[in-house]
């Protein structure tokens, strides 16, 4: 493999490295959520873009706690 090769794969194996931590963080998030249960307004989640996954999400998660995919930007709590 060529030296451009590698960095490139380092930089993409590091890029995956920090989706998943993010995820795993968003993820604690999500549960502390659940746990609580105590919402005063109700806040439209986010759905993950990935097509295999699709699941939805905490709108304040980056990153798909399930399978590490980006999320776009966050969106307004919509009070229901």
């Amino acid at each position: 493999m060529s030296k451009r090769g590698k960095e490139k794969k380092a930089e993409n194996v590091e890029k995956r490295r920090r989706q998943m931590e993010e995820a795993l963080e968003c993820l604690a998030v999500k549960q502390a959520a659940e746990n609580e249960m105590s919402f005063v307004a109700r806040v439209r989640p986010k759905q993950c873009s990935f097509s295999y996954c699709r699941r939805y999400v905490s709108p304040s998660c980056t990153v798909c706690p399930y399978c590490g995919t980006p999320l776009g930007p966050a969106l307004e709590a919509a009070a229901v």
